[in-house]
């Protein structure tokens, strides 16, 4: 029985992340309200105050575990091998792939603490997870690797018509490859 729950709640929960993405792509979120994602989703309003306290709880929630994934893909990342650097490149843009159109909305809704700076956050961590800090400069060099890797995946997400997965990711590997 607790199975089926489980199915139920992430069938409720994607229809939910596809309802916010759906309505994003449609005006701007702060204009969009728990009523408008519950029709979208075609789900009980009670059902959606189960699991989220509104809709910024909701993008809260779905940025959470984008970036969890981020995390535990980058987790394998260390500076001497750098055939690690390639597969890790790969799932990350497979994963951006699939998730190509969230991704996009959230990206464009930004906002101080939105998904792009948390991004930020991740690899400036891996970073200097890689590399311990030895000086000031240790932690400016991962911030702008991190802003340089967000910013050619931001570009790539983004664009109508980007360049293939596979020119991206040797691309980004050529790039990366002089800084860790």
């Amino acid at each position: 029985m607790k199975g089926q729950e489980d199915k139920r709640i992430r069938r409720t929960k994607k229809l939910l992340r596809q309802a916010l993405t759906h309505l994003m792509q449609q005006k701007d979120f702060q204009n969009i309200t728990v009523t408008d994602v519950v029709r979208e989703a075609d789900i009980n309003r009670g059902t959606f105050y189960a699991h989220y306290r509104d809709v910024y709880d909701l993008r809260e929630q779905i940025e959470a575990e984008m970036i969890d994934d981020f995390r535990e893909m980058i987790a394998d990342l260390r500076p001497s091998e750098a055939a690690t650097l390639q597969p890790v490149l790969r799932r990350a843009m497979d994963y951006l792939e699939e998730n190509r159109e969230i991704v996009t909305e959230l990206i464009r809704a930004g906002g101080g603490n939105g998904f792009g700076e948390k991004m930020l956050g991740v690899l400036e961590a891996c970073r200097l997870q890689i590399d311990p800090c030895r000086s000031v400069e240790d932690v400016y060099v991962a911030r702008f690797i991190a802003c340089g890797v967000v910013g050619m995946l931001r570009k790539w997400i983004i664009e109508p018509q980007p360049i293939p997965k596979t020119e991206m990711t040797a691309l980004m590997t050529k790039v990366l490859a002089g800084s860790l």
